[in-house]
């Protein structure tokens, strides 16, 4: 496969603007697209090329990210009228980078390869900041060789990337980290209470926790921003909430028991009609506290 010297953009969200920001630092020409254009001016004052629609910036591109809301968007995106498999560009590679159902990566996949393009499942892991810092870790589903390729395009934009599969194994490991970080910041909200019960400063919990054997990353950077009810939005509750529903219905389909996420979900369900949909992930820890009052 031919070296990548263009990479086309399609969402500019809080992820994908420094994610495409971090190409062009490491020297891609980039071809950009969001749907609501004014998004994309950041990136053409530092150099990027604007594009009209999804299959223009499929033209102009070695490799395509898409990084947008669902599977829907996806599918609009690469697949519709205007979409990047209307480029007929036999040999392009997409890198899906959004956080959808294995099942829905699968069948993706498999219509751009009938049109002669390749796609990997691609989804991220990490924060805006991790975005920011090209320090994501990127999960990837799909033909080895392929990624070999691409290789200079992800290591400017993450820190890790890890090969789990054919496609669609990337999309399921997406999932599986989501449940893991929405079930710990439950445990730790529904703990904190407890202990906010009994009498103990909610700081100097945390620094417990943080230097004993339930230390984490995520309890690092998550549970400061619970202590001190800072909850502006990295990741938003209503997107973890779709995320616990596409893992809920996957695990339906291949018949894996989950109870535990069932509940977490239900709680996220709870955040969301209380008005915290758009405040960070975080912010299920107002659930507990809404509980507590209300015993």
């Amino acid at each position: 496969m031919e070296d990548v010297k263009v990479v086309g953009f399609l969402g500019l969200g809080n992820m994908g603007t420094p994610m495409a920001g971090n190409l062009l630092k490491a020297g891609f020409s980039v071809v950009v697209w969001n749907r609501t254009k004014s998004k994309a001016k950041p990136l053409l004052e530092k150099g990027a090329i604007g594009a009209d629609h999804p299959r223009q910036v499929a033209e102009k591109s070695d490799v395509v990210i898409t990084m947008v809301a669902d599977a829907s968007a996806v599918r609009e995106v690469l697949l519709g009228p205007d979409g990047v498999a209307a480029s007929n560009r036999r040999g392009l590679r997409v890198l899906e980078m959004s956080t959808i159902s294995p099942a829905d990566s699968i069948g993706i996949a498999q219509e751009l390869s009938r049109r002669g393009m390749a796609m990997l499942d691609c989804p991220v892991s990490g924060s805006v900041k991790a975005a920011a810092d090209a320090s994501l870790t990127l999960i990837v589903g799909g033909d080895p060789s392929v990624l070999e390729s691409v290789k200079p395009v992800l290591q400017a934009m993450a820190k890790n990337v890890f090969h789990m599969g054919p496609n669609g194994a990337g999309c399921y490991m997406k999932l599986v980290n989501n449940v893991v970080l929405a079930a710990m910041l439950a445990g730790f909200s529904e703990a904190l209470v407890l202990g906010k019960k009994g009498g103990l400063p909610p700081q100097k919990m945390l620094d417990v926790i943080l230097q004993g054997s339930a230390r984490s990353p995520l309890l690092e950077f998550k549970g400061k921003a619970i202590v001190d009810a800072n909850f502006a939005p990295t990741f938003a509750l209503r997107l973890m909430k779709k995320d616990l529903t596409l893992a809920l219905a996957t695990a339906n389909e291949v018949k894996a028991p989950m109870p535990l996420t069932s509940f977490v979900n239900e709680l996220h369900q709870a955040a969301i009609a209380a008005g915290l949909g758009d405040r960070d992930f975080s912010a299920i820890a107002q659930v507990f506290d809404g509980l507590a009052k209300a015993g």
